[in-house]
């Protein structure tokens, strides 16, 4: 399966590109109670805020960056900009690659305990990893430690 992504990325967009697999972060088990534990919510989907600059695909050559959304923000108040995936669904309902209102009905059951005041997403297409592995993803870890979560949602799209 990740030689025929890689392939269709290389015969489309950028004929470099190499999938590259991530072999050295170790697994760490999460051991706290989720109803006593701080949650973000991650995606790739291409999601932010009206008013905030849209990702750009910079020519095939995908966007690292990444968009911050607040708890309070309510999904009609997203639009995505991904070149990259069929967004049908996601456009009909944002939760269903933006789960905020789901996460927010879980902390509400008390399943989970709070919710972190910035949620992040991203535009899943970036074929060259460099920046978001370098800068960007380590921006966002810097800022969900010192807003102290304890786990995210990650949900590719």
């Amino acid at each position: 399966m990740i030689e025929k992504v890689e392939q269709a990325v290389q015969q489309n967009w950028v004929p470099s590109f190499r999938y590259e697999k991530n072999e050295t972060s170790p697994f760490t088990s999460f051991t706290k109670d989720l109803s006593n534990a701080k949650g973000a919510l991650i995606s790739t989907g291409g999601f932010y805020v009206k008013g905030q600059t849209p990702f750009n695909d910079n020519f095939g050559l995908g966007d690292p960056s990444y968009r911050e959304i607040p708890v309070s923000t309510s999904l009609k108040d997203l639009s995505i900009s991904h070149e990259h995936y069929d967004q049908t669904n996601a456009r009909q309902d944002a939760n269903v690659l933006f789960p905020l209102d789901v996460m927010k009905e879980l902390q509400e059951e008390g399943r989970i305990g709070e919710l972190a005041e910035t949620h992040y997403s991203f535009m899943g297409y970036i074929p060259t990893p460099h920046p978001l592995k370098n800068v960007t993803a380590q921006e966002v870890a810097q800022k969900l430690l010192k807003e102290n979560v304890d786990f995210a949602l990650l949900v590719p799209s």
